[in-house]
């Protein structure tokens, strides 16, 4: 009779996988997971180490979402099976560690969905369990994936902090600059979010130099994103255009979730550049890349360019497009692009349409603002 392997052996081994995923290294931790899954086919019973190989594959396929979005459809199905497990785990006397994956995990999935207050609410539930958690980088990781929810509710003091508390141990390890850059990508937008767009240009431009020194694509085409982002709002919209479209460039060469994000930003470049036959050109391609991956906030985003600056006559699609955002509570992208639509409208004396976007991104702050009260109680 074939011996049973023991399940210590297996979970040590699911140990080094996780530590894979939290690098985003798609090849090791792909490796591991198939090496895993079949030496679980020969595991001695264990239905704690069977929930915890569960729970980490549904983190698999959070970062495969990002980096190889067409491996990750079935992300909603494995997010379905744990929580059908959820009660026993719950009730069972399993390690606190598990807990604290499942509502992890479970808060990294909700802010892959643009639902950023029901992972917020996850993340805060993961908190409460977090003494149970003694590797400081793991620590390290739960810090800035709220220092990064937060930002993208506008909460910057918030999202400062968490940030400094995750990059402070991140520095320790020279195996971790690829997280040191992303806690100082959350840092300097933060400061953009403050409109202090030259102190925030400094620290993305050292970014993207260690990022060229670095081997993720990834993480590199996110630096050229961000310098171009910079230059957008610094109103440099030549130096904008040429750092985007290197992002894109990567973004698309590589299969990056972050392809619509490019093409809106780039489509965003051009409207301001007053260059309307290339911007509706990045709109068609933009909004078939959103559609193929599902991303429903930059097909509203694009769709609200396309109405406003491009087919004056589309009114549904701007309605629509700010519809969606305002029910994802994102209150920021929906006050700069009704404030700048405010303002097209306002040059070309359609001033009717201007007062109507004008009102909406005025609302749209003052929830910004009741967010911040609500979330300092």
């Amino acid at each position: 009779m074939k011996q049973k392997i023991p399940s210590e052996i297996v979970a040590s081994k699911m140990n080094e996988w996780y530590s894979m995923i939290r690098l985003n290294n798609v090849t090791d931790a792909e490796f591991l997971k198939a090496e895993i899954k079949r030496e679980i086919e020969d595991m001695e019973e264990d239905q704690e180490v069977l929930i915890y190989y569960n729970l980490l594959d549904f983190r698999h396929k959070i970062m495969l979402k990002d980096l190889r979005p067409n491996k990750a459809i079935d992300i909603r199905d494995s997010l379905v099976n744990i929580e059908s497990k959820k009660e026993k785990i719950e009730k069972t006397q399993v390690d606190e560690m598990i807990n604290y994956y499942f509502w992890f995990f479970k808060g990294m999935y909700e802010f892959k969905q643009k639902n950023f207050n029901t992972a917020i609410t996850c993340y805060k539930i993961a908190e409460q369990k977090l003494s149970s958690v003694t590797d400081e980088i793991e620590r390290a990781e739960f810090n800035y994936k709220m220092a990064e929810v937060y930002y993208h509710l506008n909460q910057n003091y918030l999202s400062m902090n968490y940030a400094t508390m995750a990059l402070d141990t991140f520095k320790a390890y020279e195996t971790l600059k690829e997280k040191k850059i992303f806690c100082y990508f959350v840092m300097a937008g933060n400061q953009m979010d403050c409109m202090r767009y030259e102190e925030a240009l400094e620290p993305f431009q050292n970014a993207l130099i260690e990022a060229k020194n670095i081997q993720s694509k990834y993480l590199l085409a996110s630096a050229y994103f961000n310098v171009g982002n910079c230059y957008f709002y610094l109103k440099k919209f030549s130096e904008a255009y040429e750092y985007i479209k290197e992002s894109l460039t990567i973004f698309e060469t590589e299969s990056f979730s972050h392809v619509p994000k490019a093409y809106f930003q780039l489509m965003y470049v051009c409207i301001k550049q007053r260059n309307y036959p290339q911007a509706l050109d990045l709109y068609e391609k933009g909004i078939r890349s959103a559609k193929s991956l599902e991303d429903k906030q930059h097909e509203a985003q694009l769709n609200i360019l396309k109405g406003v600056y491009l087919d004056e006559s589309d009114h549904k699609i701007v309605e629509k497009g700010f519809d969606y955002l305002e029910s994802k509570s994102l209150y920021a992208d929906v006050e700069e692009l009704a404030i700048d639509a405010a303002s097209y409208y306002n040059e070309v004396d359609r001033f009717e349409e201007s007062a109507q976007f004008y009102r909406r991104g005025i609302l749209a702050r003052k929830q910004i603002r009741r967010g911040d009260v609500l979330y300092e109680k």
